[in-house]
């Protein structure tokens, strides 16, 4: 036995109760087994266990059979993913790495892309994984590639595109609270040259939150009324290797809103004093997370049309690749903002966005020692929102009782735009031994305005005009590679990553910095054991100064988005990302994440906390403190767990004539982690948390026929998975939204 083959081994039985062997390479296999995936990682064709950095790949057949449709779900596969829900969007982080602000120019710090196409603000259908040929999950840094909105990491969600077959799918899922899926898929061959592919999908389902107070409000929060996604492609084959890809993707997500469950009720007075007065008639919260007493109807509707052209053409030891895509989104939110039985407050959000990304790219295409890539990419975005507050109040006798106060409006407008070039080439210095290097260069501009015409009848802050930052930036990486043996793969990588600066656009206007990381990687994959086995080894450290981190703020009389930066941030860990082939019907995998992330330099003032007097006490140990903030030095940040573990089983029964049949179970455990960076024991804390999916899938031989029973959330525990803070006017209290109990439901699908 080889070495790293002993060692590997040595892993795999420490860190399992499995015992993997070797197996006839000859021997038939069934529909388990470990996936072959190419990937484009690196903006090139690759083999996955042939890709030098910490990446995740999915083939999206098996997502489909283990019943992961959406990133809520998908979140339990990859170590150090976390997925959160504020308002209209999604919030993702890597590592904890990447939760954005909901302001029109921050940015996260993990890109999402769908087929290529950067989507600056995820939601709705962006989320819903149908018809998708492979989701790649790039973890740390990717500054060269991807550029500044990369520092945690890219998710790529690939489709599957036209092919000169005619192939359909039709099938429609049943499940827990109303739950109903119709899906279908089309690929039409219309010529020798030109190929159609069409996907649809439509659900529908109950909220998954209780509103006791349904007379008063239509929906239960965190389900749907309809949510429709549908996506177009055709491709053109022509002469002399050019191939032209069209796509649309239209989604229709029709909400019931986002529950503001109440962590607590703040005692310290803010707002208006009739709403004030109207806040201590609130009664006791429910203390079932499940359950919410809302006297008003919420909905969270987002509409989004993205297109895109590709242009793909070889010339012989070049490749051309183009891309220019436009994304239209318009977004409706309305929530009922003191979450409880009194008419006290109600927020509404209209955003109106706007995108277009242009990316080109030639490459290498020849058996040479050198491979090389180029490219130029721009991208800009057009961005509107709204926001209206309507608040209520209440006067003791003599005067009027129950009152309606002018609203609170505040119009937002940001631009944001990028423009990068940026090279990378790979040399081989022998066919075992490989040196890579990789530069971009960066040029971002942002500019935004704000005008507050009501403020609840108190004058209103001074407006905010045509507020412009510039920021321009170099990233690099360097990287080693070496084949130990046929299949495996040692490499070790140093790259820095860099997300743009600002502007607290929502609030004062006052400028943050641009966030900078400095990472180091090494890492093995390997495929021992004829193939059977797939074992992957990832340790990092990063270096980051800057880190952007965003909170809600009272500033100049009234709420806003406040980015703040911390000094200094060290995250270190180990991922260890396994599968074992135990027979021919007997698939293992087994995932460790150990990761290391506190602030080494950060003061910040708790939004929670009483404003600060000027007479407060500067604290000691942060470079620049203000009075009443706090020191964060030593803390944890938000959305990543100390440990992680990802075990499961899939096992095929061959049925003969009747077909087969795969079962499946999926078990994530977490240690506890916080949600914000003030680490707070009760509000900010999620405790250890296991969340075990099981599916079962019955193939009716070679007929197209499958049928699938599905469970997630065995245990039907919640957890806490964001932290919102509202606003002074009905007090500074922690609100937060929880995960999804157990669904139970049935699939059939017919392939033809």
């Amino acid at each position: 036995m080889k070495l790293y083959e002993a060692s590997t081994l040595a892993i795999a039985i420490a860190m399992s109760p499995l015992v993997a062997l070797a197996q006839d390479d000859d021997a038939d296999r069934s529909r388990v087994g470990i996936d072959s995936i190419v990937v484009t990682a690196e903006k090139r064709e690759e083999n996955l266990q042939d890709t030098a950095i910490a990446i995740s790949a999915f083939a999206g057949d098996s997502l489909e059979n283990r019943g992961i449709d959406d990133i809520s779900n998908f979140q339990s596969l990859v170590p150090g993913l976390h997925v959160g829900q504020e308002q209209d969007g999604f919030k993702v982080s890597l590592r904890g790495i990447g939760i954005q602000g909901t302001s029109s120019i921050t940015d996260s710090g993990v890109a999402f892309y769908i087929d290529n196409f950067y989507l600056p603000r995820p939601a709705g259908g962006s989320a819903i994984f149908y018809d998708v040929d492979r989701i790649e999950v790039l973890r740390g840094p990717q500054g060269t590639l991807y550029g500044r909105n990369a520092t945690g990491g890219v998710v790529n969600v690939i489709s599957n595109e036209p092919s000169f077959d005619y192939e359909g799918k039709i099938g429609a899922t049943y499940g827990s609270r109303n739950l109903w899926e119709i899906r279908g898929v089309a690929n039409l061959p219309f010529s020798d040259n030109i190929a159609g592919r069409f996907s649809v999908v439509r659900t529908e389902e109950d909220g998954y939150i209780t509103n006791i107070n349904s007379p008063s409000a239509d929906d239960d929060p965190h389900g749907s009324d309809g949510d429709l996604t549908a996506r177009g492609q055709l491709l053109f084959e022509m002469e002399n290797d050019l191939e032209v890809l069209l796509s649309a993707t239209y989604s229709d997500i029709n909400g019931t809103g986002v529950a503001m469950h109440f962590l607590e009720r703040s005692m310290v007075p803010g707002g208006p004093g009739p709403a004030q007065a109207l806040f201590l008639t609130v009664p006791p919260d429910p203390t079932d997370p499940r359950i919410v007493d809302n006297d008003f109807p919420s909905w969270n509707d987002t509409e989004t049309l993205s297109t895109f052209i590709r242009v793909q053409k070889s010339f012989g030891l070049v490749d051309m690749w183009f891309q220019a895509g436009k994304l239209w989104q318009d977004t409706s939110v309305q929530q009922d903002f003191d979450g409880s039985p009194v008419n006290l407050s109600v927020f509404n959000k209209e955003q109106e966005n706007e995108a277009e990304s242009f990316e080109f790219r030639l490459s290498s295409n020849n058996s040479g020692p050198l491979e090389w890539i180029i490219g130029a990419y721009y991208f800009a975005e057009d961005t509107h929102i709204f926001r209206r507050v309507r608040l209520n109040g209440f006067v003791a006798p003599p005067g009027p009782g129950f009152i309606s106060l002018p609203d609170f409006l505040l119009d937002e407008f940001g631009d944001s735009s990028t423009v990068a070039g940026f090279g990378s080439a790979t040399y081989s210095i022998t066919d075992d031994f490989r040196v890579t290097g990789g530069v971009r260069y960066t040029a971002d501009k942002k500019t935004g305005s704000l005008f507050n015409s009501l403020n609840f009848g108190a004058p209103t802050r001074p407006d905010l005009t045509d507020i412009e930052e510039k920021f321009t930036k170099v990233t690099w990486k360097g990287g080693l590679e070496y084949d130990i043996a046929d299949n495996a793969l040692a490499y070790l990588n140093i790259s820095s990553g860099y997300k743009a600066g600002g502007f607290n656009i929502t609030s004062n206007g006052s400028p943050y910095d641009p966030e900078d990381v400095i990472a180091y990687e090494v890492g093995l994959k390997s495929n021992p054991f004829d193939g059977r086995a797939q074992i992957n080894i990832d340790g990092f450290y990063y270096d980051y100064t800057d880190l952007q981190l965003s909170s809600l703020q009272f500033i100049g009389g009234a709420p806003g988005q406040f980015t703040t930066n911390a000094g200094e941030a060290t995250l270190w860990g180990v991922e260890l990302d396994t599968q074992y082939e135990l027979s021919d019907n007997l698939l293992a995998t087994f995932t460790y994440a150990y990761v290391n992330a506190e602030f080494d330099d950060y003061c910040n003032l708790d939004p929670r906390e009483p404003t600060p007097m000027p007479t407060d006490p500067v604290p000691v140990g942060c470079t620049d403190p203000d009075p009443g903030e706090t020191v964060l030095n030593g803390n944890k940040l938000p959305y990543v767990a100390d440990h992680t573990i990802t075990g499961g089983l899939q096992y095929g029964f061959d049925l003969g004539n009747a077909g087969s049949v795969v079962a499946a179970i999926n078990t994530t455990w977490h240690s506890e982690m916080f949600l914000r960076e003030y680490n707070d024991p009760v509000i900010d804390r999620v405790g250890p948390n296991t969340k075990t999916d099981i599916t079962v899938t019955y193939f009716a031989g070679d007929s197209g026929l499958s049928v699938t029973g599905f469970v997630t959330n065995l245990e039907d525990d919640v957890e806490k998975n964001n932290i919102f803070i509202t606003p002074g006017f009905i007090r500074e209290s922690a609100t937060t939204a929880y995960t999804k109990p157990r669904t139970f439901g049935v699939k059939v699908d017919y392939e033809f």
